[in-house]
Protein backbone atom coordinates (compact mmCIF):
# COMPACT_ATOMS: atom_id res chain seq x y z
CA UNK A 1 0.00 0.00 0.00
CA UNK A 2 1.87 3.32 -1.12
CA UNK A 3 2.24 5.82 1.99
CA UNK A 4 0.14 8.70 2.79
CA UNK A 5 3.55 11.31 2.62
CA UNK A 6 4.63 10.45 -0.87
CA UNK A 7 4.35 13.35 -3.18
CA UNK A 8 1.99 13.98 -6.15
CA UNK A 9 3.59 13.47 -9.41
CA UNK A 10 3.63 16.92 -11.88
CA UNK A 11 2.14 15.13 -14.50
CA UNK A 12 0.15 11.89 -14.57
CA UNK A 13 -0.95 9.57 -17.83
CA UNK A 14 -4.35 10.38 -19.46
CA UNK A 15 -5.61 7.73 -22.04
CA UNK A 16 -7.47 8.23 -24.65
CA UNK A 17 -9.74 4.83 -24.80
CA UNK A 18 -10.92 5.99 -28.73
CA UNK A 19 -6.95 5.63 -29.91
CA UNK A 20 -5.65 2.93 -27.32
CA UNK A 21 -5.40 -0.31 -29.10
CA UNK A 22 -4.95 -2.79 -26.23
CA UNK A 23 -1.18 -3.51 -27.55
CA UNK A 24 0.07 -3.27 -23.78
CA UNK A 25 3.18 -1.47 -24.82
CA UNK A 26 2.23 0.89 -21.82
CA UNK A 27 2.40 -1.59 -19.63
CA UNK A 28 5.27 -3.47 -20.36
CA UNK A 29 7.12 -0.14 -19.96
CA UNK A 30 5.52 0.83 -16.67
CA UNK A 31 8.37 0.28 -14.22
CA UNK A 32 6.23 0.75 -11.01
CA UNK A 33 3.46 -1.57 -12.57
CA UNK A 34 0.68 1.18 -12.43
CA UNK A 35 -1.00 0.69 -15.54
CA UNK A 36 -2.89 -2.39 -16.74
CA UNK A 37 -5.48 -3.53 -19.47
CA UNK A 38 -8.55 -3.98 -18.94
CA UNK A 39 -11.28 -5.18 -20.92
CA UNK A 40 -14.95 -3.64 -21.72
CA UNK A 41 -17.24 -5.32 -23.91
CA UNK A 42 -14.72 -7.11 -25.62
CA UNK A 43 -11.97 -4.47 -26.25
CA UNK A 44 -9.10 -3.80 -24.31
CA UNK A 45 -7.71 -0.90 -23.74
CA UNK A 46 -4.66 0.33 -20.92
CA UNK A 47 -5.70 2.07 -17.76
CA UNK A 48 -4.06 3.94 -15.00
CA UNK A 49 -5.24 1.64 -11.77
CA UNK A 50 -2.82 2.55 -9.00
CA UNK A 51 -2.47 6.94 -9.43
CA UNK A 52 -0.80 7.20 -6.12
CA UNK A 53 1.98 4.49 -7.32
CA UNK A 54 2.80 6.74 -10.81
CA UNK A 55 6.24 8.71 -10.88
CA UNK A 56 5.35 10.84 -13.35
CA UNK A 57 8.23 9.28 -15.89
CA UNK A 58 6.50 9.38 -19.04
CA UNK A 59 7.86 6.32 -20.35
CA UNK A 60 4.47 5.08 -21.62
CA UNK A 61 3.47 7.95 -23.52
CA UNK A 62 6.64 7.82 -25.46
CA UNK A 63 6.54 4.07 -25.80
CA UNK A 64 2.59 3.90 -26.98
CA UNK A 65 2.62 4.18 -30.50
CA UNK A 66 -1.18 5.43 -30.90
CA UNK A 67 -0.51 8.62 -29.37
CA UNK A 68 -3.38 7.32 -26.80
CA UNK A 69 -1.46 8.76 -23.68
CA UNK A 70 -1.00 12.36 -22.59
CA UNK A 71 0.52 13.16 -19.86
CA UNK A 72 -1.32 16.20 -17.51
CA UNK A 73 -1.27 17.28 -14.38
CA UNK A 74 -3.42 16.04 -11.67
CA UNK A 75 -6.25 17.84 -10.25
CA UNK A 76 -5.05 19.74 -7.25
CA UNK A 77 -6.44 17.95 -3.51
CA UNK A 78 -8.88 19.48 -1.68
CA UNK A 79 -8.04 20.63 1.33
CA UNK A 80 -10.88 20.97 4.35
CA UNK A 81 -11.73 25.22 4.29
CA UNK A 82 -10.41 26.86 7.88
CA UNK A 83 -12.85 28.07 9.63
CA UNK A 84 -11.23 31.25 11.15
CA UNK A 85 -13.48 31.85 14.09
CA UNK A 86 -12.72 28.47 15.73
CA UNK A 87 -8.55 29.62 15.45
CA UNK A 88 -9.30 32.94 17.76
Amino acid sequence: MPSADRRRPPSLPVIDRARCTGCGRCVAACAPRVLSLETVRWRKTATLHDEPGCTGCSLCERRCPFDAIRMKAPLPLLQAPVNLADTA
